[in-house]
């Protein structure tokens, strides 16, 4: 059994693209993995989640 340690995850530069469906948000093609991103990609990601999370939500009571 040798001591080598395991490879680093490639880091992700896409952000996550998140669609706004009736009361849901949708992220089309995860990875099945944990994720390493670089920075600007995780603040656009969260970015994107909550416009996304703000127009589902819209979507399942309008008048809000």
């Amino acid at each position: 059994m040798t001591d080598t340690p395991a490879a680093d995850p490639p880091i992700t530069r896409k952000p996550l693209a998140p669609l706004a469906g009736h009361g849901c948000v949708r992220v089309v093609d995860p990875p099945e993995i944990a994720i390493t991103m670089t920075p600007d990609a995780a603040e656009i990601s969260g970015l994107r989640l909550i416009a996304e999370a703000d127009q589902a939500r819209r979507r399942v009571n309008p008048l809000a």
